[in-house]
């Protein structure tokens, strides 16, 4: 489709302009860049090539004399199908090892966050494991000695693990979702749906954190892989309660925004909590897989996941050519300050 076009929109471009000059020296010069552009959009080298043989034959044939005839004896005919014929070899190779590159370059990206992340996630599956098993023996070798009390602090730690070991799950699989190329589905779906879904499952956890959620009023369709989307709105939730030691609200909201002089628009994401501030220093690589490796050096059982959940963030905001960013903030619901985490997700003009 791409070669049909461009060769008729350039036969199309010669004979508009055969109406203003009776010179045909500009003929050639437009069908060499025709064979350019088809070179450089097209796969592989037969495109470019079929358009050099076409575009010889055919300014030949209608744009030389005598007009809608073949002549072969024209001075400089050789030397013009050899020029266009080297022009999209020439062209298509470089374009070819050009893609080659680029898709090379992004699988070795997609290996290497992968293999990180779950390399990350596989030292530290043991911790809640060791704990979940130490916790359930103390409750079946001591049922008649424990006090209901210490039978529910025990309880307690084994269902926080295996949150955290379903969060961990989660973010495997879309570390496999990532290995595929076509590992982004993006779907029209109502914004207020999409929130309403993330907040559902986060409050079904975390039934008694306060979640305030503001959403614009009219219905906005935004296009999304709506569990991807969902993974990461529930990563930073639950990362302001694991991690926000003086946590007492979260609030989520979503706004849509449009930037005078520029097309397209975007939703923008919020998720804000009161919780205790992250320094500077941890700030500026929060969204770096190896965070996730190096956070285990400090206080390993309240920041674990936190790196890792937030580079996975990064990783799925980045495939819908979204922003990600974390910041301190002056004041959060009239306390002392908190941390919002944003993200924004562009908006086809079509939906």
């Amino acid at each position: 489709m791409t070669t049909v076009v461009a060769i008729a929109g350039s036969a199309s471009l010669c004979g508009f302009l055969s109406l203003f000059s009776s010179s045909d020296i500009h003929v050639p010069l437009i069908f060499v860049l025709t064979v350019l552009i088809v070179s450089r959009l097209t796969e592989g080298y037969f495109y470019g090539i079929f358009t050099s043989i076409a575009a010889v034959f055919g300014v030949n044939y209608v744009f030389t004399y005598p007009y809608f005839a073949f002549n072969f004896t024209i001075s400089g005919y050789p030397l013009t199908f050899f020029t266009m014929l080297a022009v999209s070899i020439i062209t298509s190779t470089l374009t070819t090892q050009i893609k080659q590159q680029e898709k090379l370059r992004i699988e070795t990206e997609k290996e290497k966050l992968r293999a990180n992340l779950l390399r990350a996630i596989s030292h530290d599956l043991r911790t809640p494991l060791t704990s979940i098993v130490g916790s359930t023996s103390a409750i079946l070798e001591g049922e008649n000695r424990l006090l209901n009390d210490q039978k529910r602090a025990l309880l307690q730690e084994v269902r926080d693990n295996a949150l955290w070991l379903i969060r961990m799950v989660e973010n495997l699989l879309f570390i496999t979702r990532m290995g595929g190329e076509s590992a982004i589905h993006k779907q029209p779906e109502v914004l207020e749906e999409l929130i309403g879904s993330a907040v559902c499952k986060f409050r079904k956890n975390y039934p008694d954190m306060p979640l305030r959620v503001s959403v614009p009023d009219e219905p906005i369709f935004i296009p999304a892989d709506v569990i991807l989307i969902e993974q990461v709105l529930m990563n930073l939730m639950e990362n302001a309660v694991v991690h926000g030691k003086t946590l007492t609200h979260i609030s989520l909201s979503a706004v849509l925004e449009e930037k005078k002089g520029k097309k397209g628009k975007k939703v923008v994401f919020s998720v804000e909590n009161d919780g205790e501030r992250i320094d500077e220093n941890t700030l500026r690589h929060l969204f770096d897989e190896h965070y996730a490796r190096d956070d285990k050096k400090g206080e390993a059982g309240s920041k674990r996941n936190m790196g890792i959940g937030l580079s996975i963030c990064m990783s799925i905001v980045k495939a819908h050519d979204g922003d990600i960013s974390a910041e301190n903030i002056a004041t959060g619901f009239g306390g002392p300050g908190g941390v919002r985490f944003r993200f924004s997700l562009p908006l086809e003009e079509n939906l």
